[in-house]
């Protein structure tokens, strides 16, 4: 009896066991189960990287377009929109030697060159070293230099401030402006560039002091026969040279509909970012620079901008249209210029496909809807 109870229980164990292939197979089993979740996991997070990398690419490019837009519709605003040739310069250098105010073009382009170079040449904008470096704004650290990217174009919008001061009183070709100032403060200090403009004339000067009282704020602007390029001349001239003014300073009278506010020129430009990517590498970016102010990094992951500039060869018609779209260097004249063709391209800044990212060029016509108020 206690033979055949030992036998049935050896039985049992040898029965609730599992053989060597048993364990093998099951193994083999296991590790196919878990290559398909692994696998299944890595697929999901690579999905996800694709997407999230197209999703930042694409939102890249709408920021870029944004903050171009946003620019392009003030361009060429110069208060109540009076005809080039009845704006009056009152600074002593010639348009083309002060491109952070030069009026005279209310839009520009200089296109990069396969070659590293730029046409026309970047040595006349503000604030560069050789053509290329940009001082640069970095937050906690001061001033830094950048380059701006070869082959990638710039792109200038310039206008007056919006809003601006209207005059409180009539003012006199020998007087000095006075405007309206809430709370002691115009909108812009003693040394800014400020353009005074009605729908019929306009001139440009140099706020030389400020005298405020209440909410009113006088604008001293004196002259110098000789020096600073910024300073005002005691001549005046249109920016075409067809009206001089020698008699006064401001040239003509205005009335209290005038409109005093401080010119700016907005540059866009590639450059390197000030961060890195997933990868420790520096990406380039969208940076925008406004008037004499520090450049400032707006969009990373632009790593090109390209414009084309829309003509109209028929403004005598009374219809204002582009009729091509060619470089800024084949402009016959700026005055023509009534839209602009941007192309951005754009990555995901981050590698996303086998340390690749992804990149992308997108387009967008923008019309220039101050150009050409006179049509």
């Amino acid at each position: 009896m206690r033979e055949q109870m030992t036998r049935q229980s050896s039985r049992k164990s040898v029965n609730g066991g599992f053989s060597l292939v048993e364990l093998m197979l099951a193994l083999a089993l296991g590790l196919v189960v878990v290559t398909g979740i692994v696998q299944l996991f890595v697929g999901n997070s690579q999905t996800y990287n694709v997407l999230n990398g197209q999703s930042r690419m694409q939102e890249n490019a709408r920021f870029a377009m944004e903050f171009i837009s946003r620019a392009a519709r003030s361009a060429g605003y110069f208060g109540c929109a009076p005809e080039t040739v009845n704006i009056v310069k009152g600074l002593r250098g010639n348009w083309n030697a002060m491109p952070e105010f030069d009026i005279s073009q209310f839009v520009q382009g200089y296109n990069g060159n396969a070659d590293g170079t730029w046409s026309p040449t970047l040595a006349t904008l503000p604030r560069t070293t050789g053509g290329v470096n940009v001082n640069v704004y970095i937050p906690g650290n001061g001033i830094d230099t950048t380059t701006i990217e070869p082959g990638t174009d710039v792109l200038v919008f310039r206008g007056m401030q919006n809003p601006g001061r209207n005059l409180t009183q009539v003012l006199q070709p020998t007087g000095d402006p006075v405007v309206r100032a809430p709370g002691g403060d115009p909108g812009f200090g003693v040394n800014d560039i400020v353009l005074l403009a009605n729908c019929e004339q306009a001139a440009v000067f140099r706020v030389t002091g400020m005298n405020v009282a209440g909410d009113e704020a006088t604008l001293l602007h004196a002259t110098s026969a000789a020096g600073n390029l910024y300073e005002n001349a005691d001549q005046i001239s249109s920016p075409t040279g067809l009206i001089p003014f020698t008699l006064s300073y401001l040239g003509r009278s205005y009335g209290e509909d005038a409109n005093v506010g401080a010119l700016e020129s907005t540059y866009f430009f590639i450059a390197p970012s000030l961060g890195q990517d997933n990868q420790g590498n520096t990406p380039s970016a969208l940076w925008q620079k406004v008037g004499g102010a520090q450049p400032v990094e707006l969009v990373q992951g632009v790593e090109d901008l390209e414009v084309l500039f829309g003509v109209d060869t028929t403004l005598t018609d009374g219809i204002s249209n582009a009729n091509q779209y060619v470089d800024f260097n084949d402009v016959p004249d700026p005055n023509q210029v009534v839209s602009l063709r941007v192309s951005v391209a754009v990555n995901s800044v981050d590698t996303v496909d086998a340390g690749n990212r992804l990149s992308r060029t997108f387009s967008k016509t923008l019309l220039l809807r101050n150009a050409n108020p006179e049509v």
